[in-house]
């Protein structure tokens, strides 16, 4: 039987390891999560239609922002980390629009393709697959618990259903839970491209732990603080 991760880059190697690059606003796509987006800008409108009618991947990057004067950043040739993600519900709107749910594969490194027949950015990306150490720094199934423990403390009393909270404590590689947990926390982008530029998944671990910690320490110094709930990003 040909394993999730098998079937991604079979389907990687048939474009030859080049797929589009969907930058978005203040969003970072993290593998093994789901996100909406909502599609508008006629170019990544044009970059859907064509994955969908190709059935390809793409690359979903973070929209480079110069931190001084808001402006949109060029991404040039540069070597950054993106994740490689399917569509996997599509909706055509009005004027050419979409709604969109992508799900998160696999890390990868970019280098931006120029000179290429499509109006929008295409790369050819280098896959990071999970990296764990063989001396580890940390004891892992200690420190999977650590994360759900501090994950339910945050979240417990704003679900309905507690009962997803005890499906994490099955059998699941640290890598996985890691990226998990994070795609659903109201993370700051800079935060969550952290999390996505870690391919050792012990350090990965460590910077997940502390982000935990500093949002139960918000809490309970404001306990009726609501947690946010994500929302589209705005191409």
């Amino acid at each position: 039987m040909v394993s999730d991760s098998e079937m991604i880059e079979q389907r990687l190697e048939a474009s030859a390891g080049v797929v589009p690059v969907l930058s978005l606003e203040n969003t970072v796509l993290l593998p093994h999560s789901l996100q909406l987006l909502r599609i508008t800008a006629p170019l990544d409108c044009q970059l859907v239609s064509d994955v969908l009618a190709s059935g390809s991947l793409l690359a979903i990057d973070l929209q480079q922002v110069c931190s001084r004067t808001g402006s949109i950043l060029s991404p040039g040739t540069e070597i950054r980390p993106v994740c490689l993600a399917s569509i996997v519900s599509p909706a055509h709107l009005e004027a050419g629009h979409y709604s969109l749910l992508v799900q998160g594969h696999c890390r990868a490194r970019s280098v931006t393709l120029l000179n290429t027949d499509t109006p929008y950015r295409t790369a050819l990306l280098d896959l990071k697959p999970d990296y764990y150490p063989e001396e580890p720094v940390i004891h892992r199934e200690h420190r999977q618990l650590e994360l759900i423990e501090h994950y339910s403390r945050i979240f417990t009393d704003h679900v309905s259903e507690p009962t997803y909270f005890h499906q994490l404590h099955r059998d699941i590689e640290l890598g996985i839970l890691c990226d998990t947990l994070a795609g659903s926390l109201p993370l700051e982008s800079p935060l969550q491209q952290l999390i996505l530029a870690e391919q050792d998944v012990d350090q990965r671990s460590d910077l997940l732990l502390s982000f935990l910690k500093s949002i139960h320490r918000q809490q309970q110094r404001d306990p009726a603080a609501a947690i946010p709930s994500n929302e589209f990003s705005l191409n």
